[in-house]
């Protein structure tokens, strides 16, 4: 049985606090909706907060846009968004209050409709024991015609922190079985940067100078962060890579890496949604402490191995 209590929580504002005994989340009520704080109980927080607000989206676009002072702001921690990426589409300021409704152990933040994009956005947490939190995300058309998109579900990771996949492993012959995607900003010599015939790792350094960001096709539905302290996050959903087209040239996970933090991203296929119709995608996590303080590819790799 889940206990909530509503609280505040840094300079954020109101908090929805969630709890089973073993792990806890916190979700913004003022703003947002984000899953600002998510980590087992008495441990540090997996998430990145962007207490300064130091990443803001405030390009002459925005305001043209959405009006006069509406900027969006990462703000840390869990959203959810639509992909491809656009500007400013994309970057809706969420900055509103947001309504909430508890059901059993499931509680559902519903923020307000997206006006200029004809969008609502929404997810529902599910504290599930022993680690396992499920998060039900969920989009809805609006507008009066039909959009085309996928379900982006962004976490923003701690600093000091190993975000990581295990690479496709399917025997496809003659046809290629793996991709992998670079964005402008990104370097292939990048030392956060790890790509091996197994593992794909980002490792996030406050020292860096620049961003970086790698996308694939994630065939195993599964992509972990390890933390400083040696607690282990992952994000596990379904892909569907044959049948389903990925957005960003087929990419179900992408991980996007700067001074500040790490971004565990995983996407649904691209889909096709009809006017007053939505489209649903669900990730679950579960949280471990794995007492294992090396964060070593060897190291990485084992423990993947052993919980997907």
């Amino acid at each position: 049985m889940i206990k909530t209590n509503i609280t505040e929580f840094e300079n954020y504002g109101r908090v929805m606090h969630i709890t089973d005994g073993k792990c806890e989340v916190k979700v913004t009520l003022d703003l947002g909706p984000r899953i600002i704080y998510c980590g087992l109980c008495g441990r540090q927080n997996v998430f990145f907060c962007d207490i300064e607000r130091k990443t803001c989206n405030k390009k002459p676009e925005m305001e043209s846009f959405y009006g006069k002072d509406r900027f969006w702001y990462l703000y840390g921690g869990y959203r959810l968004w639509m992909s491809p990426e656009y500007s400013p589409q994309t970057y809706y300021p969420d900055n509103e209050e947001v309504e909430y409704v508890i059901k059993g152990d499931t509680v559902t933040f519903i923020p307000p409709l997206q006006t200029e994009n004809q969008l609502q956005t929404l997810f529902s947490v599910t504290l599930c024991g022993d680690g396992k939190i499920t998060v039900s995300n969920r989009m809805i058309n609006f507008s009066s015609k039909k959009k085309e998109g996928a379900a982006w579900a962004l976490a923003a990771m701690a600093k000091n922190t190993y975000t990581f996949a295990l690479q496709n492993d399917t025997d496809t012959g003659l046809l290629p079985n793996r991709t992998l995607v670079l964005w402008p900003y990104t370097k292939i010599n990048d030392k956060r940067l790890t790509v091996t015939d197994e593992l794909i790792c980002v490792k996030q350094s406050p020292e860096a100078d620049r961003a970086l960001k790698v996308g694939f096709n994630n065939e195993k539905g599964a992509v972990a962060t390890l933390t400083e302290d040696g607690v282990l996050f992952i994000q596990r959903y379904k892909t569907d890579h044959k049948a389903g087209k990925y957005p960003d040239g087929g990419c179900s996970c992408e991980i996007y890496s700067c001074p500040d933090f790490t971004e565990s991203e995983a996407l649904s296929p691209l889909q096709h949604i009809l006017p007053g119709h939505c489209l649903d995608f669900t990730v679950e996590w579960e949280l471990f402490d794995t007492e294992e303080k090396k964060r070593d590819e060897k190291t990485l790799q084992s423990i993947i191995e052993k919980l997907i």
